[in-house]
């Protein structure tokens, strides 16, 4: 009996990028293998992905994951949109652990738009899974090294570079792609080129985009593909109201949901439904510009230090919050909000909150003075006057700019400055700008509307109107408008002594020329 496994498990490849391994591995694979002859426990699951799910992993599977275990053993191109906590992440890792320790010879992929996604997601819950069920195997922390059992194998890269899956080949190959609806297309086009080779695809992703071989799989090319949709009111807590399945969503999640967001807003028929957003063609800001935000604010974890603005959006109602908004370059920090405070408790709030930050990330009053940009009608222009006259606010560095919303724009093609305010947030999120993990926030953004007025300019909907819509206040966003917002300069008005200095002067090149000229 020889128990010699293939020269593509034992051979030293931790040192390799993913597409030198992938070249290697597909030489290799073209050479004889050496054939084992040793039993493996786990054959008897090379058809029955569920069972494994239940016997080996003792996982309880719900019905929607059993139609994804399944979809994947009987069909090549298998598509799943879906809403949050689904346990979207959890079914790729049964997928790929099924795969490598019960069909021998068989390669799988794991991917995702970013590396953190594969790493810190997709393949922690995958060594999770194998550490639990104490399961044989060589697993490595580098998803890229992989899992390795007998003669098969998985492993783990970001969907970054289209030239790691152009030189991943196999006979029983199969992507397992998560987030797929952020995936560039040049990654899909080299995933094409192994599907003639017999390789097998799985997209799964909460439907964010409108475009690309995602929403085609659901749209114009569905007849290719092997659909599923998965809502998250399917999970069996949504539909007992009883927590079953710890991680799944639950009833009270949803209910949250549709209390912040409102049924027909694109954050909850995505997120929730796992439906593609049917947004209004007048809103200001895309939600695919919302998600792009997000998750840049997720992946890029760089620490917030040096200069930063404050945002400052005053509630004007009894139920309106007050908030303040800090932002470092294109990363926001904590928001932080306050309900029925008077003028003086805001502007002391106001201070705490910059004295906080500044002690917090490193940004002393001698490094440079932090622009407080404040809403400066109603209720705001008393926090304005009370911070300009304060002794501690001009310790503290706090450089005081009103803004007047209501004022005429200072950019043509706007009604008036808060629809210009709005338009420039949303080219600040396409050119880069992060957003945290805040739902109010994010519905607000993708709530506003905006129309055109008698010449021609772009207006934004009242906060009225939109209060009807949503339910509050954008108080959030308001917020976030003004820490992005760059006033332009403020021209000096000329003084009675400047003025009479300006006349002389005048005078004098006057009386020159005419000398000149005689």
């Amino acid at each position: 009996m020889n128990d010699t496994p293939a020269a593509s498990v034992t051979e030293p490849v931790d040192d390799l990028s993913p597409y030198a391994r992938g070249l290697r591995q597909g030489v290799q694979q073209a050479a004889p293998r050496v054939i084992r002859t040793d039993e493996n426990p786990f054959a008897k699951y090379r058809d029955d992905p569920v069972g494994f799910a239940k016997e080996v992993l003792g996982l309880q599977v719900w019905a929607a994951m059993e139609r994804i275990l399944l979809a994947i053993r009987d069909h090549r191109k298998v598509a799943v949109r879906s809403g949050h906590k689904v346990s979207k992440s959890t079914t790729a890792a049964i997928i790929a652990l099924w795969r490598c320790l019960s069909r021998e010879g068989s390669r799988t992929v794991l991917s995702a738009p970013t590396a953190r996604q594969v790493k810190a997601i997709i393949w922690k819950e995958l060594s999770k899974r194998h550490r639990e069920a104490k399961l044989p195997g060589d697993l490595f922390l580098d998803p890229a090294s992989g899992l390795r059992y007998r003669d098969s194998e998985v492993f783990g890269f970001s969907t970054a570079d289209a030239e790691k899956m152009a030189g991943i080949s196999g006979a029983d190959l199969v992507f397992i792609i998560d987030e797929a609806s952020g995936v560039d297309e040049e990654i899909f086009e080299a995933i094409e080129g192994n599907m003639a080779g017999g390789a097998s695809i799985l997209l799964i992703s909460n439907p964010t985009q409108t475009s690309g071989t995602f929403y085609d799989a659901f749209t114009t090319k569905r007849h290719l593909w092997h659909t599923i949709h998965v809502s998250s009111e399917d999970t069996p807590n949504v539909q007992t109201g009883e927590m079953l399945i710890p991680g799944l969503a639950t009833r009270a999640w949803v209910q949250e949901k549709l209390s912040e967001w409102g049924e027909d807003s694109p954050l909850f028929q995505v997120r929730v439904r796992g439906n593609f957003p049917d947004q209004a063609e007048n809103s200001v800001i895309g939600l695919g510009l919302v998600e792009a935000a997000r998750a840049r604010h997720q992946n890029e974890q760089e620490t917030l230090t040096g200069p930063f603005t404050l945002g400052v959006d005053v509630a004007r109602f009894g139920d309106d919050l007050t908030v303040l908004l800090p932002v470092f370059g294109s990363r926001p920090g904590p928001i932080k909000t306050h309900r029925k405070q008077d003028n003086v408790e805001v502007a002391g709030h106001v201070m705490d909150y910059v004295e906080e930050l500044r002690r917090k990330h490193d940004y002393p009053v001698s490094a440079g003075r932090v622009r407080v940009k404040i809403d400066d009608l109603g209720n705001g222009g008393g926090v304005t006057d009370h911070l300009k006259h304060s002794e501690r606010a001009r310790k503290l560095g706090i450089m005081v700019i009103p803004v007047k919303v209501s004022e005429n724009a200072t950019t043509e093609g706007y009604h008036r400055l808060r629809d210009q305010l709005w338009f420039a947030m949303r080219d600040w999120l396409k050119e880069g700008g992060q957003l945290p993990a805040d739902s109010h926030l994010e519905g607000e953004l993708v709530a506003v509307r905006y129309s055109f007025d008698t010449q021609g300019r772009a207006k934004v909907e009242k906060k009225e109107e939109l209060k009807k819509r949503l339910g509050r206040s954008c108080d959030r966003a308001d917020a976030l408008a003004l820490a992005i917002y760059d006033p332009p300069p403020e021209e000096k008005k000329p003084t009675a002594t400047g003025q009479l200095a300006a006349a002389r002067a005048a005078a004098a090149v006057a009386a020159r020329l005419q000398q000149a000229r005689r």
